[in-house]
């Protein structure tokens, strides 16, 4: 393959082969040639009469067979190792976003990967150059031979999958991590073998898939994404009609395959019928809008595999521990292969430091944000920002200590206090004791999870008197996490049925029981909260001798029959203990008249 030079318009691109039918005029375009003007007329027959909105024309990637763009290869089993990161709104989302308006200068310049199916290479970049020029605020032009020539895969020009792994921590063929300059390594959009003479100074601090495992992810989770990480990568189905786009919003979805990778930059819920993502890609700039595209949402499997990266600033910032019990002693450590000085620490609980290392107690609890800076050759500040980075705990699940009567209805408040955003706890209940108690149902009705979207028993043990619940603010990342504080999470209700256990006491307990453990999670981080166990004590309805409801004549007349001419004995006994004495005698005559007709204390206030 001859050699692409590389100005200006830079060459980029990959996806696998894919077959487009004109559905309405059964009229095949070609799948393994370059398209032709009369290709391109019947495409534009096709869109007038079926009144689309988007447009088609030759362009750089037409004059390439469809097979010699596309070069994104599924690997068999990539799920298995892979790390998914759920997404969840803290907020309104946007209806429109877009990265080129909203950092200074645009995004970088549109690449061209020429004829080499080298698209997974160019996405890779691409969503890195982005980042950079996002945070950093200047263009840098990254070298994707570097990965096509020296990836330990075995991807080329005839394919490959996301290659994030050599910008975060994989070695090269020669055992050096992260992106190469262009001027470093020029593109030359072929398989040439690997040079080993270059200097890697941008890398990323880690990267991960968008959203559940399987499918496409939904169009909420993609977005934050975008917003909290810049441009994502993503897969799509391509077709002729996707290779001769012109402008406008794509919608011949029919391409079934997955086959190319590109960069999505935003979004805008105005375009089309429902919305479309804005969709960066790497066939130049003469394709498609000055390089993108506006492709409705779903169409074309777009978004399937989405990945963000977090790109470091050029500062990759650890720590030996992330989470643990306040007061909590962290070791930092930051490290930049752009030669910083000067460094600076903000722990985010108002305490700095200086040097390149730092150690640190967070004495109070909470999640903080931290920040490492450094200097350059330049003179310009670097820095790494990591939201919510440490978690001080202090955190408990805990029950109340209460009293209940026989026939009534009890509610049981379980609360929590969180230090950490909190998407999803587990909590394991048992109630089994002395006091029989019939768990009825619960809620989380006027608790702080009042809004979470699924409370479930992930097991329930009724003869057991034991159950575990789950709380979960949203499997759609469509509801914020429980922000830190403290209180009731759901109520338990329980009938109180009629027995002879008048102040003996059951245990509320929130330990745990064979596997359920109480848990606490985000996706930062996953914890067990201590535990403070409450009770439940069958009260004793003093003065109220003869089982009746309420104190009447009655139970005077009971109480006295009892005490002095051998009449039944009152049942609990102790509900004749008016007093509270723990015995019963005259002087529960006493109290019960002195209540009943001088105006004395209520029997019951002694419980």
């Amino acid at each position: 393959m001859s050699q692409v030079s590389r100005s200006p318009i830079l060459w980029k691109t990959s996806c696998l082969f894919s077959v487009a039918l004109s559905l309405m005029l059964s009229i095949a375009l070609p799948a393994a040639a370059q398209l032709t003007e009369k290709d391109i007329a019947v495409m534009q027959q096709r869109i007038a009469e079926e009144g689309l909105g988007f447009e088609v024309g030759l362009n750089d990637a037409t004059q390439y067979p469809l097979e010699q763009l596309c070069g994104l290869k599924e690997p068999p089993n990539w799920r298995d190792s892979a790390r998914f990161v759920e997404f969840s709104a803290k907020g309104p989302i946007p209806p429109s976003f877009d990265w080129r308006t909203r950092t200074a200068g645009g995004m970088p310049p549109i690449r061209n990967q020429g004829g080499c199916g080298s698209c997974w290479a160019f996405a890779a970049m691409g969503a890195l150059e982005c980042a950079i020029k996002i945070q950093d605020g200047h263009d840098v032009d990254l070298s994707e031979q570097w990965l096509v020539s020296c990836n330990r895969h075995g991807w080329g020009c005839d394919g490959g999958w996301w290659a994030h792994d050599y910008l975060c921590y994989i070695g090269d063929q020669c055992d050096s991590i992260g992106a190469v300059l262009e001027q470093d390594y020029p593109y030359t959009a072929t398989d040439a073998p690997c040079s080993c003479s270059d200097p890697h100074p941008y890398r990323i601090e880690t990267w991960g898939y968008i959203g559940a495992a399987q499918g496409v992810p939904i169009v909420p989770a993609i977005k934050l994404a975008i917003m909290q990480h810049g441009p994502v990568t993503v897969s799509v189905a391509v077709d002729n009609y996707f290779q001769a786009y012109r402008g406008g919003v794509f919608t011949i979805c029919t391409a079934a395959e997955i086959n190319h990778a590109v960069v999505i930059v935003g979004w805008d819920d105005n375009l089309g019928a429902s919305g479309a993502w804005i969709m960066r890609n790497s066939w130049g700039p003469n394709w498609g809008d000055s390089g993108y595209m506006y492709i409705a949402y779903g169409c074309d499997m777009i978004g399937y595999a989405a990945s963000f990266m977090e790109y470091d600033g050029g500062v990759a910032l650890s720590a030996d521990v992330q989470s643990g019990w306040a007061p909590l002693d962290v070791n930092f450590d930051a490290q930049s292969g752009l030669n910083l000085i000067n460094w600076s620490w903000n722990f985010g609980d108002g305490a700095t430091a200086s040097g390149q290392a730092a150690t640190h107690t967070y004495t109070q609890a909470g999640t903080y944000t931290v920040v490492a800076s450094g200097i350059d050759s330049l003179g310009q500040v670097r820095s790494r920002e990591k939201i919510n980075y440490i978690s001080a705990l202090a955190d408990t699940v805990r029950t109340v200590h209460t009293g209940a009567v026989c026939g009534t209805r009890l509610e049981v408040p379980v609360s929590v206090r969180n230090s950490a955003p909190v998407r999803y706890m587990r909590l394991p209940i048992d109630y089994n004791g002395p006091v029989d108690l019939l768990l009825d149902s619960f809620s989380t009705a006027g608790c702080r999870t009042d809004y979470f979207q699924k409370v479930s028993a992930v097991h329930a043990d009724l003869i057991g008197k034991r159950l575990t619940l789950q709380l979960i603010s949203s499997e759609l990342q469509t509801a914020p996490y429980l922000e830190p504080g403290e209180g009731p999470v759901v109520r338990l209700f329980f009938t109180v049925p009629d027995q002879d256990h008048h102040g003996e006491v059951t245990t509320i307990d929130v330990d745990g029981y064979l596997s359920y453990t109480p848990l606490l999670s985000w996706p930062l981080l996953e914890w067990t909260p201590k535990t403070l166990n409450g009770s439940v004590t069958l009260a004793i309805n003093r003065g109220d001798c003869d089982g009746s409801s309420g104190i009447t004549v009655s139970d005077l007349t009971f109480l006295v029959n009892y005490l002095f001419r051998g009449g039944a004995s009152p049942v609990p006994a102790l509900s004749a203990d008016s007093d509270c004495s723990m015995s019963v005698n005259i002087n529960d005559v006493t109290y019960l008249v002195n209540y009943m007709f001088k105006g004395g204390p209520d029997p019951a206030s002694c419980f």
